[in-house]
């Protein structure tokens, strides 16, 4: 059965669209874009009965869910395969009567992963995909942790930056993260960059208000470090510290060091920290 972090992983792409099991209200034989703007109200409300679902009632809404899918496609299209991919990602909806729900699951995560890599720089394929191995882990398990990782590496699905600078000296390492994903959220820059090629596993993580500059105003930053996951120490020796310079308009820009502290207890220094990315 899914799990409710499934659930919460593909909230994005469910408040995009939604499904009802009782029959849609309205008439759909009227003009073609009042019965696509139903269509999607219909999707959005079953998206979120869905968000309140329990183990007993998961394969009721989910199917309810994926039938209004079916229908906003029939009233909307689904120009860039979204809609489809998403109802491929929710597989059998956990329906006992299919002979290998594995299978099923299994199957719904490769065509997911096959619309992504058509189209990596979309953030509605990148979280049905994540979605669809959400999936599979919930109904087939993953022992090896090797799904848990493209989960992973998929990051919070926001577009990469196409140019900037994300990087940090930890200890006497130089870090440079490849992927640098600066995204616009409720009024919050999240940061986020990563660097896994060569045996690498290096993560960085934080946020900073919208247009707000200044002396340690990010936050809830996190380095990991080969699984080691680091977080500010403010103990009064060197202690961490941010400085944002720019912050509008698209584009962060700021430094950041000191110390920082492993969940173990172990202290790190970082320095040179360089923020230049646009969002």
């Amino acid at each position: 059965m899914k799990k409710i972090s499934f659930l919460i992983s593909i909230f994005v792409l469910l408040t995009a669209f939604t499904c009802e099991n009782e029959p849609l209200e309205g008439d759909f034989e009227t003009e073609n874009e009042q019965s696509c703007t139903i269509a999607q109200q219909n999707t959005q409300n079953a998206a979120l009965a869905f968000l309140e679902v329990t183990e007993d009632t998961y394969t009721e809404l989910c199917v309810a869910y994926r039938n209004a899918l079916q229908i906003q496609i029939q009233f909307c299209g689904d120009p860039d395969g979204t809609l489809q991919t998403q109802i491929n990602s929710l597989g059998n909806c956990g329906d006992t009567t299919n002979p290998d729900p594995c299978e099923t699951a299994t199957t719904a995560a490769n065509e997911a992963e096959t619309a992504y890599n058509e189209d990596t720089s979309n953030t509605n394929l990148c979280n049905a995909y994540k979605a669809a191995l959400q999936n599979q882990i919930a109904i087939c398990g993953d022992p090896s942790g090797t799904i848990q990782a493209v989960i992973d590496s998929l990051g919070d699905c926001a577009v990469a930056a196409t140019d900037g600078t994300l990087s940090v000296t930890a200890g006497t390492l130089n870090i440079q993260f490849i992927v640098n994903n600066a995204a616009l959220n409720s009024g919050v820059v999240f940061v986020s960059g990563n660097n896994t090629e060569q045996g690498a596993n290096y993560f960085i993580e934080f946020e900073v208000p919208e247009g707000t500059t200044g002396v340690d105003v990010m936050q809830n930053f996190k380095l990991t470090l080969n699984g080691g996951e680091y977080f500010p120490n403010t103990d009064g020796f060197d202690d961490f510290t941010s400085t944002i310079t720019v912050n509008s308009n698209g584009v962060i820009q700021g430094t950041f060091g000191g110390i920082v502290t492993r969940t173990d207890g172990a202290d790190l220094s970082l320095s040179q920290g360089i923020i230049d990315l646009t969002y």
